[in-house]
């Protein structure tokens, strides 16, 4: 069988790209003071520190998820297919540039960090277009693509969400819940196309008592971070496996070896 070649239009694919970088390129230019929100849930105080980063973020993460779904309405082969899926990653990839750029000052490190970030976006643009196509001869390549985006992009949300010091019950709330939208995703590709919604699940329940158990552990954020990434990364690949083959004998190795090799890349770099 003939495989196909659909690639994205150089045109609005550069152009979704453009308008994320142009947008955070003008964040040193504006000075805007930041706001502190504070409500109550359930008899528990909430503080949020909301500046204009945080702002800038949640735009770029819409601009984003409207340009695919602008790019992808001109794939030959959408139909009646929804797009919908394909709108989280690029959506939270844009988000998430702005979280290290809050962080620094105006720098060359800024700059370099927003240039990756913007090809970032342009090779998850990219993979989520030829995702469509399981044919596609470029599918492995963006299947490899996304999977990685997303495990980086949770990697830099626990190390901020540990970097924010922020409570218990925030922490097993919030992480466990971005870790599932990023698994439901990847294991979706992998699977062909069928939500996971119970595997996704029970890889999300496991992760939250990983979350629990490590929280009061003396860990520095990078150290957090890594040792979170690797049962994340463990769980996904585990249950793509068992999906493929119920049988434990069948388990396939590099879940676990990885497993291993990012924890003691935790133990040396934390």
């Amino acid at each position: 069988m003939q495989r196909s070649d659909n690639f994205p239009k150089a045109g609005r694919i550069s152009v979704i790209t453009a308008c994320i970088l142009v947008s955070y390129a003008l964040l040193p230019f504006v000075q805007i003071s930041s706001r502190q929100i504070a409500f109550t849930v359930f008899g528990v105080f909430i503080s949020i520190n909301f500046n204009f980063y945080t702002l800038i973020s949640l735009i770029t993460a819409a601009l984003a998820a409207a340009g695919t779904d602008w790019m992808l309405r001109e794939h030959p082969n959408i139909g009646e297919l929804s797009t919908i899926p394909h709108l989280i990653l690029p959506a939270l990839t844009a988000g998430a540039i702005g979280i290290p750029l809050g962080f620094l000052t105006v720098s060359p490190e800024w700059w370099i960090i927003l240039a990756l970030g913007s090809v970032l976006v342009l090779m998850v643009l990219a993979g989520e277009y030829i995702s469509l196509e399981t044919d596609n001869q470029y599918f492995p390549i963006s299947l490899m693509v996304l999977s990685a985006v997303s495990f980086g992009l949770f990697l830099i949300i626990v190390i901020t969400v540990r970097a924010a010091n922020m409570r218990l019950f925030l922490t097993a709330a919030i992480l466990p819940v971005v870790y599932a939208i990023f698994s439901i995703r990847v294991l979706q590709l992998r699977f062909g196309g069928s939500w996971p919604v119970k595997w996704t699940a029970v890889t999300a329940l496991t992760l939250a008592q990983f979350t629990i158990g490590l929280y009061y552990w003396p860990l520095s954020p990078i150290r957090f971070g890594l040792l979170l990434m690797g049962p994340a990364y463990a769980l996904t690949g585990i249950a793509s496996s068992l999906e493929e083959s119920p049988a434990f004998s069948d388990l396939h190795l590099e879940p676990l070896i990885m497993l291993g090799l990012i924890w003691m890349l935790a133990v040396f770099l934390g």
